[in-house]
């Protein structure tokens, strides 16, 4: 089985790839929606994350965007959030891994961290600054959440330093296919 770890700074079309992945055969388990599942008021981190920051919740539900503009501003209340969140979240990986049972299983993370054992495949996603910034803006985010999202990221030197593998994507879809489709055919799932 190839089993493969897809990471990149947001806006790096980490998401792209997967789905690209995805499209030849690929299960993907995303991180991203993990996350999202551990802060749910029947999620894991629920209750840590409203104890600590009762104001980011709304209904019983906590606001993710009031979140973010609390953790992604001040490094000590991001580093408490991981500490609630990332432990939950290699749970849940861990189970949904062990539950998969194909050729390919690919696992997309935001951030660097060893989620997964090392032995997996590690890709990297790159794209110029100015690229994701504009990718990021068509998104509807606005600017100072692109820069404390860009800003409490690893740095692009450290993902590739990470990577067995690294992905360019700043070019067109096209060319992102015909990378994507070399890197599984040289890991014999292509």
């Amino acid at each position: 089985m190839v089993r493969i770890i897809v990471s990149g700074g947001i806006g790096s079309g980490k998401s792209t790839v997967t789905s690209i992945m995805q499209d030849q055969g690929a299960a993907v388990v995303h991180a991203d929606e993990i996350g999202h599942m551990v802060l749910e008021p029947e999620g894991e981190a629920f209750t840590d994350v409203a104890d600590t920051w009762p104001s980011v919740v709304t209904d019983n539900a906590i606001d993710r965007r009031k979140l973010a503009a609390i953790v992604f501003s001040d490094d000590a209340a991001l580093a408490e959030l991981e500490s609630m969140t990332h432990p939950a979240i290699r749970r849940k990986l861990a189970e949904l891994t062990r539950l998969v049972h194909t050729n390919l299983l690919v696992v997309e993370i935001p951030i660097l961290r060893d989620f997964l054992n090392s032995s997996w495949t590690k890709v990297f996603v790159t794209a110029e600054s100015h690229v994701r910034h504009e990718r990021l803006l068509a998104r509807g985010m606005d600017e100072a959440d692109i820069h404390g999202r860009m800003r409490a990221q690893a740095s692009d030197a450290t993902g590739v330093a990470w990577a067995d593998y690294v992905i360019s994507n700043n070019g067109s879809l096209e060319e992102l296919e015909t990378e994507v489709h070399a890197l599984l055919s040289s890991l014999g799932d292509g």
